[in-house]
């Protein structure tokens, strides 16, 4: 056991929210456009001694390869007129999963999924790709979602990325505080295998959500010996199952001691009356086929998104536990949209499992997510990344696991000997040495003015290739959660088959959750 570390710090929150690059929210942070005068770098980095420039965009340097033509298509702001239009961007869910549901009806050629996003091009690939074939080259984005959206805009805004005007709220508090322009993924695939490296440091080799349950010991178990913990939901009945998200899809959480389950509305009367447990975690409202969530999902529209982030913020920021706290803001996955850092290989499999799909190695960290540290014991505007990051000797960038190592240590439960939360967690950075030891942010945010978006902003449509769905379709779906439809359409080819499978999971919600 290891004394705690981060000892200024009483209260951590931790947020999770779905779906997206740091190119695709927190790109353009500190570049200047019409109207708004970015600062040209941020005032401090960590590790000191790095880079002093931010790893974001840049006009006109980055682009997929059309895959009709083989032109460069590049990488550019949403529109204004897109933007106060109320469209969602992208307009269409992307691929999430390593490769796509081999039974999935958009993905007739089979290897489209982020591993074509990473190292496809004008043309999809064909099997795994491996170490020996070098690094990933980030031009198979276009390609992969053009597949089967062709619509709107010819696929091209898998490529457009907000400004910081458009996402005020996280490109302001990406500013105010500290944001990592290194952070990736823990795998390059979607949502519950991502969220288990951050839980459990492993997803015990599932590839996909189409493993919905994790029987492996938690985060709240471990620090449940010396710390206090509460997850706080919006939806504590998802898919019927009479539980939170989280709690389905980690059974052992239930038998942490020490900790509450609660709604949202508890979490908010608890930062405001100052009794928040020591270790806060927060589940946002999950985007469903038929509304619009406040996760950032694609494709749903950002706004609520970033209504709930500011609310999360004010909450913590104006609560009686403020001057000790740490918020902790960041992704699950990359969720398709577009980054142009190359993930590395070299990522430790944590429990010898390969995958159960593909026969992926876990060698290779998933696309970078915004991860955003806020505290009065960050210093304003820093940018940091892992220290000494050097893949070939070992030395890894940070990806979910470093949460689960800088947790443990906090809560004085760190064992480097009893690894149960996997290898990848023992060889993972931890990020204390961003913090200062004493107050050094005063918390007053100089939020970026808001673009004005449509007061009708709306989500289109988002089911099937290649106009979405019927009304039908639309009407039998409602209401099932995302995950879940999804399983349901990459298995069921017929109209019968869906409205089945619909039936049997409204009788038996647990059984596809």
């Amino acid at each position: 056991m290891t004394e705690s570390f981060l000892p200024q710090v009483h209260n951590i929150v931790f947020l999770m929210l779905e779906n997206r690059s740091l190119d695709n929210l927190l790109g353009w942070l500190y570049t200047k456009s019409p109207g708004r005068n970015a600062p040209p770098a941020p005032l401090n980095v960590y590790p000191k001694g790095s880079s002093t420039k931010y790893d974001g965009l840049t006009a006109g340097l980055y682009s997929n390869p059309d895959p009709d033509t083989g032109n460069p298509v590049t990488v550019i702001p949403v529109s204004d007129s897109n933007w106060q239009s109320g469209y969602a961007i992208p307009y269409r869910d992307p691929y999430e999963a390593l490769r796509a549901y081999p039974s999935d009806p958009r993905a007739p050629q089979g290897w489209n999924g982020v591993m074509n996003q990473l190292f496809g091009n004008k043309n999809i690939i064909t099997s795994l790709p491996s170490k020996s074939g070098g690094p990933p080259q980030m031009k198979g984005f276009l390609q992969d979602y053009r597949s089967w959206e062709d619509g709107s805009w010819k696929g091209q805004d898998v490529l457009w990325t907000y400004t910081p005007t458009q996402a005020n709220i996280i490109n302001s508090l990406a500013l105010q505080y500290g944001v990592s322009d290194r952070w990736f993924c823990s795998a390059p695939t979607e949502t519950t295998p991502n969220r288990a490296y951050s839980l459990c440091g492993t997803s015990l080799g599932h590839e996909s959500d189409a493993a919905s349950t994790y029987n492996h010991t938690t985060i709240f178990n471990a620090i449940a010996v010396n710390k206090s913990w509460g997850l706080y939901a919006y939806d504590r009945n998802y898919g019927g199952s009479g539980k939170t998200y989280t709690e389905g899809a980690f059974p052992l959480i239930s038998k942490a001691r020490n900790g509450e389950i609660g709604s949202i509305m508890k979490f908010s009367d608890r930062a405001s009356a100052g009794t928040l447990p020591a270790f806060t975690y927060l589940e946002p409202n999950w985007t469903d086929w038929d509304t619009t969530g406040n996760d950032y999902h694609p494709n749903s529209i950002i706004g609520p998104g970033e209504q709930f982030l500011s609310n999360v913020y004010q909450a913590v920021r104006n609560g009686k536990q403020w001057k000790n706290t740490l918020l902790i803001i960041t992704f699950d996955e990359h969720g398709g949209t577009y980054d142009h850092v190359q993930p590395p290989w070299g990522a430790r499999n944590p429990d010898g499992l390969n995958g159960d799909e593909t026969g992926f190695k876990f060698d290779l960290f998933g696309v970078r997510v915004p991860t955003i540290l806020v505290s009065p014991f960050v210093p304003p505007s820093t940018v940091f990344r892992a220290p000494q990051e050097d893949i070939k000797n070992q030395k890894y960038p940070f990806d979910h696991t470093s949460f689960i190592k800088t947790l443990l240590k906090w809560a004085g439960v760190y064992d480097a000997k009893a690894p149960s939360f996997g290898k990848r967690m023992l060889a993972a950075p931890t990020f204390e040495g961003v913090l200062a030891n004493h107050s050094v942010n005063d918390g007053n945010v100089d939020f970026i003015k808001a673009q004005t978006m449509a007061a009708t902003a709306f989500a289109p449509p988002n089911l099937l290739h290649p106009a979405g769905p019927p009304a039908v379709l639309r009407s039998v779906l409602k209401g099932i959660p995302i995950r879940t439809a999804r399983k349901i359409l990459a298995t069921c080819k017929t109209l019968d088959e869906v409205k089945a499978e619909v039936e049997r999971y409204r009788k038996a919600p647990k059984r596809r959750a």
